[in-house]
């Protein structure tokens, strides 16, 4: 049977035009982000552009929390302003998603220990995931072949960054690689906007 645009393989909750906008955000992220940018060599410049309001309540989030939203818009702003290229954008989501693997993605983890798991696992998780990053928004996958999916997020104000846009492909491929060889994550070009984001995902 070929495969179609629109075979879901993951509905939204409740449908896509139900899903809320997120109004919290997980600080495990937002610190996991942060390690992540000093680890690259990034954080001076970063700290430079953080808005002094939330200063105080970016640089003091400690994993485990919720955060209100506009926190987490002005560390991802910071972020937007570094003005880094893709791959290195890429590589800060990968570098993010190892550092919060230990408890966002710890049932992911765990099963990349069972033989013949795909990425669809994760895809079939992504729900749950979700609810572990955002209060609000939503996730929804459509099967596009037996190793490609299309994943839509909505509802989500941080993709009016083009830092989040582009780090969350490293995230989405360091979360399937477990599963596999090699993932190919890439932004759907049309497919994006202020709050929301779709990525094709294809794997080996």
């Amino acid at each position: 049977m070929p495969f179609s645009e629109n075979q879901i393989f993951l509905d939204f909750p409740g449908g896509r035009a139900r899903v809320a906008p997120a109004t919290l955000f997980r600080s495990t992220w937002l610190t996991s982000s942060l390690a992540a940018i000093r680890e690259r060599g990034h954080f001076e410049k970063y700290h430079g552009l953080l808005d002094a309001e939330y200063a105080d309540a970016v640089l003091s989030a400690v994993a485990g929390m919720w955060l209100p939203m506009d926190v987490a818009i002005a560390h991802y702003d910071a972020c937007d302003r570094l003005e880094l290229p893709n791959h290195e954008l890429v590589l800060l989501g990968e570098s993010a998603t190892r550092r919060a693997s230990a408890t966002t993605l710890a049932f992911t983890a765990r099963l990349a220990t069972q033989a013949g798991i795909t990425p669809w696992a994760v895809f079939a998780q992504a729900h749950r995931l979700w609810a572990q990053t955002c209060q609000g928004g939503g996730v929804g996958v459509y099967k596009l072949g037996p190793k490609e999916a299309r994943v839509e997020i909505v509802g989500f104000p941080l993709s009016r960054f083009r830092y989040n846009r582009v780090t969350m492909r490293g995230i989405v491929q360091a979360a399937a690689q477990l599963f596999c060889t090699r993932v190919y994550a890439n932004e759907i070009p049309g497919s994006c906007g202020p709050n929301e984001v779709a990525l094709r995902v294809s794997w080996v």
